[in-house]
């Protein structure tokens, strides 16, 4: 017979107690099989056994909000509990449950608490490698903990559900904590409320579960108590699962110059490695190794750490394979090719002393993605620089252009790279990165990138994405304070191109690495490009407004057109619906005739004059466009350097807040022309999180299905057909 336990609501440190004490007296035999469900009180955020917490926890946000801070006894990443979400254990040995294997049991009752959730009306089932899902969405996140015949399976079951709260406690990528980022994970995130319409008392979803895990596990079950010797181990344990030596027990490595730093991530989990090496002898010293994943035993990790101790560089992979081959483990989803490329990657880095970078400066390199470092650079062709490494006051810093007047590291870049034959681009936004990405592996170029470290953490998957579809890479660091040492806040302004703190490359690195390549004959250097404000569009020029240096010209959409391709419907979309351009000019003329209020944001595009026949027809026919209207009010975007409130919205749109004009002139149709794609992208996210408008893309390229009405390859003949219409 089967124990049932509900411990109420506890803080984590008794919870995380309890576990670990049930864990060891069912290993002794001391409890009957049991079913425990429980909840917490305060909210906090866990992390898993194998985690730092330094890694994956918003201190900031945490600990301004009152979040609590602990650690779980299983392995997997780190959640978010609030005092709703209800906890569900199993605690049993392996012959009770038919001697599964980790896989097996992981099915077993990940399935039977899906068909508990069935039983209320949620259309739940198991996705593996540990999630169970209702139509797509996650519901309840699972892992588990052996200890030798026994062991403890445990997982959530969402009531009702902060996103965004979760979103901000975790070092989680900035941009999902945007509007769509939050309506991103909402639609990957279901709950109990959501999906029945209502929140059902805990006793009828503790009844579902329990006959969920009857039928599943062929069990019986009675309810019962904390037995005394629980009781009083509860008292003697709760103070440690409270303490920094438990909560802080896995530490981030030492910043010491001789660890080198890697991250690796595969379908089990995410491996943060640290090794330590003597580069004169060529020997791994020592290795760590943190992450979210899951192993049988716990202390498998803590084992190969010891085990290739002081073991030779050339001789690390075959004592990986020599471990796991004389132990009885297991790890969920996890192969030995994969803990063989998570120790091996940070030790690629050695490479970087025959380029003639110093030992003390091997972690300056973040990462070689998909090739070895020197392969990688012999072949590169393409550079990439960060934007926040250009001066405040640099006409370039929000163009993927540079001036090159010596003002900075990042026009030393350029230079070089044109001398080697490279093609070098400034990011400006995450956008521009996933684009240029794509447009790298579609054309088989191979780029040098700079970023800081913790960039490439959470954005690990856009790079190993390019590098799946034939984009490799190099990545190098920067150095000064980053936008993710700064908060949440600062990160969210970097993620627009709105951060404002300066940075640097490194550029003895860059310059020992790329002497390996050699340099070429033909001149790379950018081509000049005049511009002057288009005569069409000129009288809409903000008062205020200096002609800059530079602007966004037609060139920096070369990479986003493969973005964009992916994304192309057809000729013209309504929400979801494909159409003719014939039937979205009719639309968009019956809107614009019924719009008390509509606005015309008009892009860089079409407010310069860069000497192309083709967009000066535009502009021209934009301009008919106004005056056959004759109720726009028009705002200019003349380029995407952010106007930190310094403009005037009745007349300017500020490109890392759009939606400020749009609300200012109460708007309730936006039409946009002659704006980039990437910035497309961005307007049309935040006017649709903070304003009611229509959304309107007269794209030049592939459209944005994004868009409430969204017209491809929009060109002069496509605007006479719309002002015919009209």
């Amino acid at each position: 017979m089967w124990r049932v336990l509900y411990t109420g609501q506890r803080p984590h440190y008794e919870n995380i107690a309890l576990d670990r004490i049930m864990l060891d007296l069912m290993s002794e035999g001391k409890i009957p099989p049991t079913i425990r469900f429980l909840q917490f009180k305060p909210e906090c955020v866990l992390v898993g056994f194998h985690q730092a917490v330094e890694q994956e926890v918003r201190f900031e946000y945490t600990q301004r909000e009152g979040i609590e801070v602990g650690r779980r006894i299983t392995g997997g990443g780190a959640i978010y509990f609030d005092e709703t979400q209800i906890g569900w254990e199993v605690i049993a040995t392996t012959d009770q449950l038919g001697n599964l294997s980790y896989e097996e049991l992981t099915r077993k009752i990940c399935t039977g608490v899906a068909k508990g959730l069935q039983k209320l009306g949620i259309r739940a089932e198991f996705r593996p490698r540990n999630d169970i899902e209702v139509e797509g969405r996650k519901i309840s996140g699972t892992g588990g903990v052996f200890e030798g015949r026994a062991f403890l399976y445990q997982g959530t079951v969402l009531m009702d559900f902060n996103v965004e709260r979760m979103l901000k406690s975790l070092q989680i990528p900035v941009e999902k904590l945007t509007s769509k980022g939050i309506k991103s994970a909402e639609d990957r995130v279901e709950w109990v409320k959501r999906a029945l319409g209502y929140l059902p008392p805990k006793e009828e979803v503790f009844s579902a579960l329990l006959e969920g895990l009857r039928e599943e596990l062929n069990i019986e079950f009675e309810w019962g108590d904390l037995t005394q010797e629980e009781i009083r181990l509860l008292e003697e344990k709760r103070d440690y699962f409270r303490s920094d030596d438990w909560v802080y027990h896995v530490k981030k490595a030492p910043e010491d110059s001789e660890m080198l730093y890697g991250i690796y991530r595969c379908p089990g989990g995410t491996f943060r490695v640290s090794a330590k090496v003597d580069l004169q002898s060529k020997v791994l010293q020592q290795v760590i190794i943190n992450g979210d994943f899951f192993v049988r035993p716990q202390r498998l990790i803590y084992d190969l750490e010891a085990y290739l101790k002081h073991t030779p560089i050339v001789d690390v992979e075959k004592r990986i394979r020599e471990f796991f081959s004389q132990r009885d483990w297991e790890g969920l989803n996890l192969t030995v090719d994969d803990l063989v490329e998570a120790v091996l990657f940070p030790l690629r880095k050695i490479e970087g002393i025959d380029l003639g970078i110093e030992k003390k400066r091997l972690n300056n390199i973040i990462a070689s993605i998909g090739g070895g470092l020197i392969e990688n650079i012999e072949k590169a062709k393409v550079m990439l620089l960060p934007y926040c490494a250009k001066p405040r006051w640099c006409d370039y810093r929000h163009l993927d252009d540079c001036g090159e007047c010596g003002g900075c590291t990042v026009g030393d870049a350029y230079r070089l790279a044109y001398q080697k034959g490279m093609i070098p681009i400034t990011i400006t936004s995450f956008e521009l990165l996933r684009d240029t990405l794509l447009w790298c592996a579609q054309n088989g170029y191979t780029y040098i990138g700079h970023c800081c470290y913790e960039f490439y953490e959470k954005r690990y998957e856009i790079f190993r994405k390019a590098s799946q579809e034939g984009a490799k890479g190099v990545l190098f660091d920067i150095v000064g304070t980053t936008c993710y040492s700064l908060g949440v806040e600062e990160e969210e302004k970097a993620y627009h191109g709105e951060f404002t703190v300066e940075l640097d490359l490194i550029k003895e690195d860059l310059y020992s690495s790329l002497s390996i390549k050699e340099d070429v004959k033909e001149d790379f250097g950018k081509r000049e490009l005049s511009f002057d404000f288009s005569p069409y569009l000129a009288d809409f020029k903000p008062s205020y407004y200096k002609k800059p240096k530079a602007v966004p010209t037609p060139e920096e959409d070369r990479t986003r057109t493969s973005m964009q391709r992916e994304v192309f419907l057809g000729e013209a979309t309504i929400g979801e619906e494909v159409l003719s351009y014939q039937q979205a000019f009719e639309t968009l003329a019956k809107w614009i005739r019924e719009s008390e209020k509509p606005t015309l944001v008009v892009g860089p595009l079409l407010f310069w004059d860069f000497g192309d026949k083709e967009l000066q027809n535009k502009a021209r026919l934009v301009r008919e466009l106004i005056e056959k209207v004759g109720k726009f009010n028009i705002k200019a975007l003349p380029d995407y350097r952010p106007k930190l409130k310094n403009y005037d919205p009745a007349v300017e749109m500020d490109p890392p807040n759009p939606h400020h004009a749009v609300l200012h002139g109460k708007h309730d149709l936006t039409v946009l022309v002659g704006v980039h794609c990437y910035r497309t992208d961005f307007v049309i996210r935040l006017l649709k999180k903070h304003t009611d408008t229509k959304v309107v893309s007269l794209c030049g390229l592939y459209g944005h299905p994004t868009a409430d009405l969204s017209t491809s390859f929009t060109d002069a003949e496509r605007l006479e057909t719309l002002l015919k219409v009209l």
